[in-house]
């Protein structure tokens, strides 16, 4: 009987300890996204017509129109893409 009540209690501190791993990683991935989440706020509140930006997939490019929704962007080759303006990941020097 001795054996089976330590076993129960090293299981339950291994499961109380797993629960407040999640707890602390679950505090940690809010407020990580919280500040993404306003970065890009301010990033995309701040867009300016001649601002050079780069796109998650590695693409750059210098905006000729700002819009509500999308952007008109001019790659290398002289072409102006419209995008969505929330696909701009960062304004690049």
């Amino acid at each position: 009987m001795d054996f089976w009540q330590s076993a129960l209690s090293a299981c339950t501190a291994l499961l109380i300890l797993i629960a407040i791993m999640g707890v602390v990683y679950a505090i940690y991935s809010a407020v990580k996204a919280n500040k993404q989440k306003a970065s890009f706020a301010e990033l995309h509140a701040n867009l300016k017509k001649g601002q050079r930006v780069a796109f998650a997939g590695g693409l750059y490019g210098r905006l000729v129109r700002v819009g509500e929704k999308t952007c008109g962007v001019e790659v290398k080759s002289g072409a102006v893409v419209e995008v969505s303006r929330y696909a701009i990941q960062e304004i690049s020097k």
